[in-house]
């Protein structure tokens, strides 16, 4: 109980100074103080795992991968690139809300962390045309961009969690595909749903082979990023400089219009990767995660409660869909049979870290959508809940229909 009261604590900290508009990495970094402290992490450790977790390879990778593509991102809108791609995917819809969905569906693609920021601008444009405020904006961004995280097998924590399982990833595929219509259907009741399209002057119906021509010229650094980093399996951080080199060439861009694009690159995601980072090397340092998970296990609260609540911790306290299959399958699954999937348990516990996952402000996706778009927390969670809700809902209905 003791364990359990120091997590509210730690937990109530971090909503109150976001509450209070504080930066989310500074708000990390001191909630890896205060859990340093509260589990009895010697100050010596802590410094050491901050510097540890700042220059870790990890995390200077994530670092360079949203930098490049929130770079990628910015000369796409400089070059009218994004402009030409939301324009000819217009004349193709007849119902522009559509690419709201689509959009960061297609680069959910591209597993990466903080993979949200590829497809931000690209909303961002479209949802002019559209009475979507900020905070719907990051919702439909960050949710669809989750919305094949059950299914998508080139995800590291979808094959993560098949090996956990002992199953092929093809077969936990096919057992969670009702979890991806419940993502698609959430997304669009929550967020597509009551959402106008703004009048446009009339006018002549668009030549299909001219659009067709413009949304290849336009998509076509996207599709190279996709290309080479899912297709061809080259590296992400080659993959998107490959990409700006050759749209620096095909445009000309000169060296102070890049300069100029560089400049309005914003910084401050810096700061919450880095955040984020130390402080998930201190809860693994300080033994927080499993001394929760354990404490749950410990309560007598019923199996089938704590093999979802032990992954959602994991994933809650992580933000990282690999963080809460590792550290909370193999403390739960022990606990049952050993045919989890044949079971249901694997889908209780695979629901349990995607709620935990998705729900969570240390999700890097989210916070950095967020910080995107400027939008306010309160509004983003009155979408995210209900949607959520839907998916717990979806989990525990296949589980009683498959039983």
């Amino acid at each position: 109980m003791l364990t359990l009261l120091k997590l509210a604590g730690i937990l109530a900290i971090i909503l109150a100074l976001l509450r209070l508009r504080w930066n989310l990495g500074l708000v990390l970094l001191l909630a890896s103080a205060v859990t340093g402290w509260l589990f009895g992490r010697p100050a010596a450790g802590l410094a050491l795992d901050a510097v540890q977790a700042t220059l870790d390879p990890l995390t200077l990778r994530l670092v360079a991968i949203v930098l490049l593509i929130t770079f990628l991102g910015e000369l796409l809108r400089s070059t009218l690139q994004l402009e030409g791609l939301i324009r000819s995917l217009c004349d193709l819809f007849a119902d522009a809300r559509w690419l709201l969905a689509l959009m960061p569906l297609l680069i959910g693609m591209l597993p990466m962390v903080g993979g949200a920021m590829f497809s931000a601008p690209m909303v961002d444009e479209a949802s002019r045309r559209l009475n979507v405020d900020r905070e719907n904006r990051t919702f439909l961004n960050y949710w669809f961009r989750h919305a094949m995280e059950p299914i998508f097998p080139l995800y590291p924590s979808l094959v993560l969690a098949a090996g956990l399982m002992g199953v092929p990833v093809q077969r936990l595929t096919l057992t969670q595909w009702p979890l991806f219509v419940a993502a698609l259907a959430g997304g669009v009741l929550f967020g597509l749903l009551g959402t106008r399209q703004v009048e446009l002057p009339a006018g002549g119906r668009p030549d299909r082979r001219e659009t067709v021509a413009l949304l290849l010229k336009s998509v076509w650094p996207i599709l190279l990023v996709l290309g080479l980093s899912v297709a061809l399996k080259v590296d992400l951080i080659l993959s998107l400089v490959v990409t700006l080199a050759l749209l620096v060439a095909v445009t000309r861009l000169g060296p102070a219009r890049l300069w100029l694009t560089a400049r309005r690159t914003p910084l401050d995601i810096v700061p919450i990767i880095v955040g984020a980072m130390v402080f998930r090397r201190v809860l693994e340092s300080s033994g927080a995660v499993e001394a929760v998970s354990a404490s749950l296990a410990e309560l007598g609260i019923p199996l089938a409660v704590v093999v979802f609540a032990v992954p959602f911790v994991s994933g809650f306290l992580t933000g990282l869909a690999v963080a809460a299959f590792a550290i909370g399958f193999p403390i739960v699954f022990p606990l049952v049979g050993p045919d989890v999937v044949g079971s249901g348990d694997g889908l209780r516990a695979d629901t349990g870290g995607l709620v935990g996952l998705m729900l969570t402000p240390l999700h890097l996706c989210l916070s950095l959508t967020r910080t995107y778009f400027k939008a306010e927390w309160g509004g983003i969670y009155r979408r995210m809940l209900p949607a959520v809700g839907l998916l717990v809902l979806t989990g525990a209905l296949v589980l009683l229909i498959r039983q």
